[in-house]
């Protein structure tokens, strides 16, 4: 027979094994049932960008798909890093987000020793979303007409050529010398605040080309103020009909190409991971989000949250022999 002691304790072992399986229920239920109120994506740029817009697309979507508000909250600064830091500390129960950059996620922690965050042990890969490829441009009233124009200049031993960016260690600056380095030309860096300032002096033809995104460079083409001479892209077609591809045809790997993904603070349940990153790879597979990332030169990417923490990998190692090679130091 059983003792009244051992009957007691049976009892508490009983309950407390119930009670800590209710509990485990209870923390699993918000993961299988998200998103039951509003989610907040955080952008670290200010709105109109390419990252803002494309954030736009998919809050949009995500709304249309989980029957929840999916709402942008644009934390300029740092390059992204602002927002980094926000999203890092928040809560990993998928309702607050984040689009994250090549420039904030790759570039930074090349370039910034005392950044903040760690691009992978600080959040959780959830799906890349959408890249889109610059492209080379010069002034209209450039003698520079063709691709192999520019590279003759720029290899004659009095070449002054110089070429614009968005600022210092801006991904458009890498790709400027990564291209140097890459067809042996000479050029100087005129780095600006930003791709406005860059574009107007381009346009005026006061520096002589620049690596631009489809963005900034298609309107100024468009009215005839520049000149496109190829695509920084190595996959084919991204560039437009006719429109030299530089990494398939002439500079074998060269991409510059930016690129978004999203982001949830590490510890994000697995369930929510994979509700999401299905959801991405769906809507960006539909024609009419791909036809609405093309009328902006982006394209969609697709893959899972290991490919996304892979690809941070290479690109980070990318840019950061970039970085090295060129002696690019943070200003």
């Amino acid at each position: 027979m059983i003792s009244q002691n051992k009957r007691s304790f049976l009892k508490g072992s009983i309950a407390l094994a119930s009670a800590l399986a209710t509990v485990g229920s209870l923390g699993a239920q918000p993961a299988n049932d998200w998103p039951t109120k509003p989610v907040t994506i955080v952008v670290g740029f200010t709105a109109g960008g390419p990252t803002d817009l494309v954030a736009r697309i998919l809050a949009e979507q995500l709304a249309a798909k989980f029957g929840q508000s999916f709402v942008i909250d644009n934390k300029a600064g740092a390059g992204g890093g602002v927002a980094a830091g926000l999203v890092k500390k928040a809560a990993p129960d998928g309702y607050t987000l984040m689009i994250g950059s090549s420039g904030t996620l790759a570039i930074a922690p090349n370039l910034q020793p005392n950044l903040t965050y760690d691009s992978i042990r600080d959040f959780t890969a959830i799906g890349l979303v959408a890249s889109y490829p610059y492209f080379l441009v010069v002034p209209s009233s450039s003698s520079i007409t063709t691709f192999d124009e520019l590279l003759k200049q720029g290899r004659d031993p009095s070449s002054n050529l110089t070429y614009a960016s968005a600022g210092n260690g801006a991904v458009n600056h890498l790709a400027g010398e990564w291209f140097k380095y890459e067809t042996k030309i000479k050029a100087v860096h005129i780095p600006y605040r930003g791709d406005s300032a860059a574009v107007t002096d381009l346009v005026g033809g006061r520096v002589d080309f620049a690596f631009l995104a489809g963005a900034a460079a298609l309107p100024q083409v468009k009215a005839g103020k520049m000149r496109i001479l190829a695509s920084a892209s190595a996959t084919p077609g991204r560039g437009g009909e006719g429109v030299l591809t530089l990494g398939e045809a002439r500079l074998k790997g060269f991409a510059a190409e930016p690129w978004n993904g999203l982001m949830a603070p590490a510890g994000l349940p697995q369930p929510i991971v994979a509700k999401l990153n299905t959801a991405i790879n769906e809507i960006m597979g539909r024609k009419d989000v791909v036809e609405r990332l093309a009328a902006m030169e982006q394209y969609p990417l697709t893959g899972t949250p290991q490919q996304f923490t892979k690809h941070i990998k290479e690109q980070t190692e990318r840019w950061g022999s970039v970085i090295k090679a060129s002696d690019i130091k943070a200003e």
